[in-house]
């Protein structure tokens, strides 16, 4: 049974991960903006063109991301695009004679093309993958893996992801409660339960390190292993044992992770920030557009605590022929409020247009933001922040809207919820744009986001 002392259980003792000798550039391939949320002074790429990606070789940092967005795509779309990027990563590496690990992030709560874009990756390389590790842990959002089974903390308990909303997904559902079914449920089979490998949280806690190397020692053929983790110091010793062994021995891993497993890797882990340094007389922008519980509560929460001024957006209207019209009609409403100094806060109606077909409802949650997108494509005037909620959203406000390439990860603004400042080529330059992942924070969190930005003058 997981419990509070469990998950709080540290051992204290010092961690050497080595990650300044650490021989590989590390690519996070990320299918929503999220993944950001625990890392700092890293760039992120919208793009995967050849010459991008050794631009991300380049970079002093030993890690970079490239986002994908394929969160957003279906099994077709993702299988193409991660054909083209595991060749041009493999064309960059082999170039500069450079070798990489790849981190396929992906949601905390299991949903994505959580098996298929790894088996991608892997059958489209050069030479395949000998395991792929999953990690979902996600201590700032408090998921956590024991046991081989994955949970959420809600309501002051531990509940398994299966047993929570987000295993009813309408298009990334899924109902095995052990990590092993779940690989099997999500390979249709292709990976055997029985077959998943598991490091336990004892081989962490007793800092059991032959049996964990043997483990490394043992996979092969694009193996799957399970990992428990229950806080960062677990994660920091599964590395310090992955980092020694590859600096030893030719295997080629793969990850497939939620956040925590990110900033264990990286040598610059997120920190708060405040947006001070970034000032206009314009009003800021917040768009919405996840329909998950805790979103539709802190829209809710922020809406009867604050003097935002609130504009919907109907999802119906992207089923009717008058959309460029209803669309233009928002456009006018946001210029005028933010030309005024006015914060505003463009809202999905909450409605969920539903139906048997998982393909069409990817697509009706495309046009939607496709549709929100659009609003911020057509303003004239440049606000003082955008902060989009959701992940599809946020990727699309991103490269559909402000025409993002490049970008710097500059921290957090509360945790788990990362800040980029846009590149030279963006809509709007240099300007921060906060990405609020939809399931993050309790229902207060965006109204206090929100109200300390206020304060330093970003309202």
């Amino acid at each position: 049974m997981l419990t509070e002392n469990l998950v709080n259980q540290k051992i204290n003792d010092e961690i050497h991960k080595h990650l300044k000798d650490f021989k590989y550039k590390i690519i996070v391939l990320d299918d929503d903006p999220t993944g950001t949320q625990t890392v700092k002074d890293l760039p992120v790429y919208t793009e995967w063109s050849e010459d991008l990606i050794e631009d991300g070789f380049n970079q002093e940092n030993s890690m970079f991301y490239i986002l994908t967005n394929s969160r957003a795509l279906n099994e077709h779309e993702t299988t193409k695009l991660h054909q083209e990027v595991s060749r041009n990563i493999e064309l960059v590496s082999r170039r500069l004679d450079y070798p990489y690990i790849v981190i396929s992030r992906g949601d905390s709560t299991l949903r994505g093309h959580f098996y298929l874009e790894p088996k991608v990756l892997s059958e489209a390389s050069e030479q395949a993958f000998d395991a792929v590790f999953y990690l979902p842990a996600f201590f700032e959002g408090e998921r956590y893996t024991y046991n081989g089974v994955h949970y959420l903390k809600e309501n002051e308990q531990y509940k398994p992801v299966s047993e929570s909303e987000f295993a009813n997904d309408t298009t990334f559902g899924f109902e095995s409660e052990k990590m092993a079914s779940f690989i099997e449920e999500k390979s249709y089979g292709d990976v055997k339960a029985e077959n998943v490998h598991h490091i336990t949280l004892y081989q962490i806690r007793e800092r059991n390190k032959e049996s964990i190397l043997q483990i490394f020692h043992a996979v092969s053929n694009f193996d799957a292993v399970v990992v428990d983790a229950l806080n960062d110091e677990d994660i920091d010793y599964f590395v310090s044992c992955l980092t020694a062994f590859l600096a030893n021995y030719d295997k080629k891993f793969m990850f497939r992770t939620a956040a925590s497993f990110v900033k264990s890797m990286c040598q610059t882990p997120g920190e708060i920030i405040n947006l001070n340094q970034f000032s206009n007389n314009h009003g800021g922008l917040i768009i919405v557009g996840s329909h998950v519980k805790k979103t539709s509560s802190q829209l809710h929460h922020l809406l009867n605590n604050t003097h935002i001024t609130p504009i919907e957006f109907d999802v119906k209207s992207v089923t009717k022929t008058d959309l460029n019209l209803y669309i233009d009609k928002r456009i006018q409403e946001v210029e005028a409020l933010i030309k005024n100094s006015k914060d505003v806060v463009v809202y999905t109606s909450r409605d969920v247009i539903k139906t048997e077909d998982l393909t069409n409802n990817l697509g009706i949650s495309t046009n939607i933001s496709n549709a929100l997108v659009g609003i911020v494509r057509g303003l004239s005037i440049k606000p003082k922040f955008i902060i989009a909620k959701g992940g599809i959203t946020s990727s699309d406000v991103a490269t559909k809207g402000l025409e993002i390439k490049k970008a710097q990860v500059i921290g957090q603004i509360t945790q788990g919820v990362p800040v980029w400042l846009t590149g030279e080529e963006a809509k709007y330059s240099n300007m921060p744009y906060v990405i609020f992942p939809g399931n993050i924070g309790s229902t207060n969190t965006l109204t206090n986001v929100y109200k300390m930005n206020s304060s330093i003058r970003l309202n």
